[in-house]
């Protein structure tokens, strides 16, 4: 099950959902991998919030006094495999600046977060993250 909070102009939950189904089809052994390692089926959870909602959410769980564009927390119960917050303020000026949709930005966010949820961290790999999300996105279309 996706549960989503918060909206986006022009794009309906429903199918923000089914993206991110379709994302998590795509990554299919790293899913059956992690629902394994839980010992059920994957849940995920996904919130948009304003600027001040992430910078305060960024302060407290990272020590980032600024706001970001997605912060992921790992699912700490075994059905549920984590929560993506998505800042639609900076997923917009992102869209503005890459001159694509906001539906595009929340896709790639969307796409980010999951494999954070999946434990990745390009912060501390060798480049796999960024090399999965760049496969990951041509198969979902996003390429």
């Amino acid at each position: 099950m996706i549960d989503i909070s918060g909206s986006v102009p022009r794009f309906p939950k429903r199918e923000i959902a089914a993206f991110a189904r379709k994302v998590l089809v795509e990554a299919d052994a790293l899913v059956r991998l992690a629902a394994r390692q839980r010992g059920s089926q994957v849940d995920l959870a996904i919130a948009f919030v304003n600027d001040a909602a992430m910078r305060n959410l960024n302060r407290k769980f990272r020590r980032k006094n600024k706001t970001t564009d997605v912060l992921t927390f790992p699912g700490d119960d075994p059905s549920h495999l984590g929560d993506i917050v998505i800042s639609l303020d900076q997923a917009r000026r992102q869209a503005r600046e890459e001159r694509h949709s906001l539906a595009t930005e929340v896709r790639y966010l969307v796409l980010h977060g999951i494999l954070h949820a999946l434990g990745y961290d390009h912060e501390t790999d060798n480049g796999e993250m960024n090399a999965l999300e760049l496969s990951l996105r041509a198969k979902v279309g996003l390429d």
